[in-house]
């Protein structure tokens, strides 16, 4: 794939139950308009596809935008795109809003929109093919400005405007020159469209090098305290671990006699442990094509998930480290410090220290395991949405 040579799907998904004619007349009027406003970006080349794999069904609180996020993963990379915009006329659930427009993924470079609240149920909007398609162009354009980065604007006729009710679109109708200059320069940053031809450890290793920026961004964007709020039963069964161990007098003989080499492996190894768990209960699983390529696009997206559970781990280490630390202080007995531990004073300020130090790496340790039975779809929303609208 050549510097000069973006491409960009747009794929519509049926769902069974569903006139798919409707939405067929939508996107095809909607991509209409989104080719028109980008035509000034020529290293953009712009594909309709169809999805044509097996029905979707809906859970409990209905089809799942990240379902659609795994099924844009899979079909951006076996069609080698760059970015993928799958727009779908079903209800789509919201993690924090009462319905969803549209949810931008930029670190997967894949957007999901739905059609079905561009306008009121039961308005005359409905039946108004034009202003639907138009809305559903506009939707496009905002999407696509955010897996670009381009920042909201205040006025209200931009394109990156922020969108409260889906009536906000009829006014968006304009990029700005500075907007279009900071797509060109952005586009083949953030296109992802390499794909192994070799070796593919030393492939993921020098993207993952070269990417190092866009991996960091994704990981501190994701908000490593944010992901943390959303694992309460990791941190109730981290807490009851560590609250047991801290009134045992083996633990305290431990952590009073340990060296410090001991006690940087059993950390470190605790780290490994625990990311590698919660990643494997939250990431999306990144595919590889037919032929056993692997793309820069799932590079980068396993790099910043995998960045960004360390941080959230990192963030759970101090604040488990800090509270245990209040407790041994403020709370434990100092005479039964002094004469629990075996043949070491456990008073000290350095054996305070390995104690908890000790305590908060099994904390994320056993905290990893409940964890991962946090709720799957509130993590990956927060790992890997930008946005919902």
């Amino acid at each position: 794939m050549s510097s000069t040579d973006i491409p960009l799907g747009i794929m519509k998904v049926d769902v069974a139950g569903h006139d798919a004619r409707a939405l067929s007349l939508l996107t095809r009027q909607a991509t209409r308009r989104f080719t028109e406003v980008l035509e000034r970006e020529p290293r953009l080349r712009i594909e309709s596809l169809t999805f044509d794999g097996p029905p979707l069904t809906p859970d409990d609180s209905g089809y799942n935008a990240l379902d659609f996020v795994q099924i844009g993963i899979n079909e951006k990379t076996e069609r080698r795109m760059a970015f993928l915009l799958i727009v779908t006329e079903v209800e789509i659930a919201a993690a924090s809003l009462s319905y969803l427009l549209a949810l931008p993924s930029q670190l997967t470079n894949v957007a999901i929109i739905s059609t079905r609240r561009l306008a009121d149920y039961g308005s005359e909007e409905l039946e108004n093919t034009d202003l639907m398609s138009e809305r559903l162009g506009t939707l496009m354009l905002h999407c696509f400005g955010r897996l670009l980065n381009l920042a909201y604007q205040p006025d209200e006729s931009n394109y990156m405007a922020r969108i409260e009710v889906p009536q906000d679109l009829d006014a968006m109708d304009r990029f700005t020159d500075t907007q279009f200059d900071r797509m060109a320069h952005n586009l083949p940053l953030e296109a992802n469209d390499r794909f192994s031809a070799g070796n593919r450890l030393a492939f993921v290793l020098r993207q993952t090098a070269g990417n190092l920026p866009r991996i960091v961004r994704g990981a501190l964007s994701a908000n490593p305290v944010r992901i943390a709020t959303k694992l309460p039963t990791m941190i109730a069964t981290a807490l009851s671990v560590i609250i047991v161990l801290i009134f045992g007098g083996e633990t305290w003989d431990f952590a009073a006699s340990v060296s410090a080499g001991q006690l940087a492996v059993f950390v470190g190894a605790s780290f490994v442990a625990a990311t590698f768990v919660l990643y494997r209960a939250f990431s999306f699983r990144l595919v590889a094509t037919r032929h056993g390529n692997t793309s820069e696009s799932a590079v980068v997206t396993a790099g910043a998930t995998y960045l960004g559970l360390v941080l959230t781990l990192a963030f759970l280490f101090l604040v488990f480290a800090l509270l245990m630390y209040g407790v041994v202080v403020f709370v434990f007995p100092d005479p039964l410090m002094r004469t629990w531990t075996s043949d070491q004073d456990g008073s000290t300020a350095g054996a305070h220290l390995r104690l908890v130090l000790f305590l908060a790496a099994v904390g994320i340790l056993s905290g990893s395991l409940g964890g991962s039975a946090d709720s799957r779809s509130v993590v990956r929303n927060v790992l890997f949405a930008s946005g919902e609208t």
